[in-house]
């Protein structure tokens, strides 16, 4: 009888640290609209939730995911409402409060102007429709980005309100800069005049003009180089409970998906 109640107590208590395993199986996920990397309304909520998901799911986790606005998101995610955030760029002050994952995309961020309309005077000087300069890079920004910056400087950049860009942009107090809410109204600005340049994401203008400004999608040009190829993480909150843990697993599953080739093949369902 004796023996019998002990196994009994053994398999009880089995049970238990089974359920609790499997509740901190368990992952809440913030992010935001940043179509096409993530959307509420894109298949899948977009290639950077459907990779992060998949991540999660391979290394035995149940993901919950909510949409608000970039900077609710950050100031819950910092606070440990949440346990995770993405996709973020890196920098050294959210390092405070977020452990960063090994990289799942690169974002191509950079510069758009208006496309120049020619108008050809029979000695071949092109001008554009509002009979202002062309606007290019005079130094390859690969080289030397403040430098390709400070040649850009008489000209007034929009930006997006609390986004981190790369770190030459963002300490170059010599520019001129004008905060907009989101990528869209920053095109806007653009669309607009209000601004000569914005820094975006090459592929987010690209879907946010086919979207929103159809009429107009061929209104706009990247400029080429990128100021930066910049890698996207998912960030855990230092606040969340067992941070480092779901960091490793994160990690882990992202590996294995990599190695079975499924993040390859999703970046050429959704055109990347």
């Amino acid at each position: 009888m004796r023996v019998r109640n002990m196994i009994l107590m053994v398999l009880f208590s089995l049970c238990i640290a089974a359920q609790c395993f499997a509740a901190d199986r368990y992952v809440t996920l913030l992010t935001h609209t940043w179509e096409p990397y993530v959307g509420p309304d894109m298949p899948s909520n977009g290639i950077s939730a459907a990779i992060v998901r998949m991540a999660f799911e391979s290394a035995g986790y149940e993901v919950k995911m909510s949409f608000n606005n970039w900077d609710v998101s950050l100031k819950m995610a910092k606070n440990g409402e949440a346990d995770a955030l993405f996709p973020t760029y890196h920098t050294t002050d959210r390092e405070t409060y977020f452990l960063y994952s090994e990289p799942f995309l690169t974002s191509p961020l950079g510069l758009c102007k208006m496309r120049p309309v020619h108008s050809f005077s029979p000695g071949g000087v092109a001008y554009d429709r509002m009979k202002k300069e062309l606007i290019q890079y005079k130094t390859d920004p690969r080289v030397d980005q403040t430098q390709a910056l400070r040649d850009l400087s008489k000209y007034t950049f929009g930006v997006g309100k609390g986004y981190a860009n790369t770190p030459e942009f963002d300490t170059a107090d010599f520019l001129t800069k004008i905060t907009a809410a989101n990528d869209e109204e920053n095109i806007l600005q653009l669309l607009q005049g209000e601004v000569q340049l914005i820094v975006i994401d090459k592929y987010v203008a690209k879907n946010i003009m086919v979207k929103k400004f159809p009429w107009r999608s061929g209104d706009i040009q990247f400029m080429e180089p990128p100021l930066s190829e910049k890698d996207l993480y998912l960030t855990v909150s230092k606040k969340t409970k067992h941070a480092k843990q779901i960091l490793t697993d994160f990690n882990d599953g992202l590996k294995v998906i990599r190695q079975e080739g499924k993040i390859k093949r999703l970046m050429r369902v959704y055109g990347f």
